[in-house]
C-alpha cells in the first residue's frame, strides 16, 4: 500500500516539475514572438542571449555591448574551474544580463521593479511577460517614427 502511495506521490512531484520546467519556456517563446523574432530562439543557449541582446540594447554602444557579452558568455564557460577568473566572469556575467534585462523591461514598458522581478524569480516573470496583455512600446523600428512624433509636437 505504501509503494503505491510513494509512486503516485512520485509521478505528481514529476509532473509538477515538469510543468514548472515548460510554463516558462512557453513565456518566454512568447515573449520572443511579442518582440517580432522566432519563438524557437529562445530555445537555443547562446542564440537566444544574443538575439535578446541585439533585439532590446540600444545606443551607439549596442554593437559593442553585445560583443562584450557574447565574450563574457563564453568565456565564463570556458574559464569556469579558474576561481578567481570564473567568479569576475560570472559577476560580469550577471550585470550585464541585469541590463539585458532591464532593457527589455523598458521595451515592454515595464519599470526597475520588473527587472528585479525578472532577475530573481524569472520562471514567474518571462510567464507574466509571456501570456500577458503587456506589448513592445518601443522598438528600434519604432524609434524613428516616435522621434518624428515628438519634433511634430514641438514645432
Amino acid at each position: 500500500m505504501l509503494d503505491a502511495i510513494e509512486s503516485a506521490l512520485l509521478v505528481l512531484l514529476v509532473v509538477l516539475l515538469v510543468f514548472i520546467w515548460l510554463v516558462p519556456i512557453a513565456g518566454k517563446w512568447k515573449v520572443y514572438g511579442k518582440l517580432g523574432m522566432p519563438g524557437w530562439y529562445s530555445i537555443v543557449p547562446v542564440f537566444a542571449d544574443y538575439k535578446l541582446c541585439e533585439r532590446v540594447h540600444r545606443g551607439d554602444e549596442s554593437k559593442t555591448f553585445l560583443m562584450a557579452y557574447l565574450i563574457v558568455l563564453i568565456c565564463s564557460w570556458v574559464f569556469c574551474w579558474v576561481d578567481t577568473v570564473g567568479w569576475l566572469l560570472a559577476l560580469a556575467q550577471l550585470v550585464m544580463n541585469i541590463i539585458v534585462l532591464n532593457d527589455m523591461s523598458r521595451t515592454f514598458g515595464k519599470d526597475a521593479g520588473y527587472t528585479i522581478g525578472l532577475a530573481i524569480f524569472g520562471f514567474v516573470f518571462w510567464t507574466m511577460l509571456g501570456f500577458g496583455a503587456s506589448e513592445p512600446v518601443r522598438l528600434d523600428d519604432d524609434e524613428g517614427d516616435e522621434l518624428d512624433a515628438d519634433a511634430g509636437s514641438k514645432g
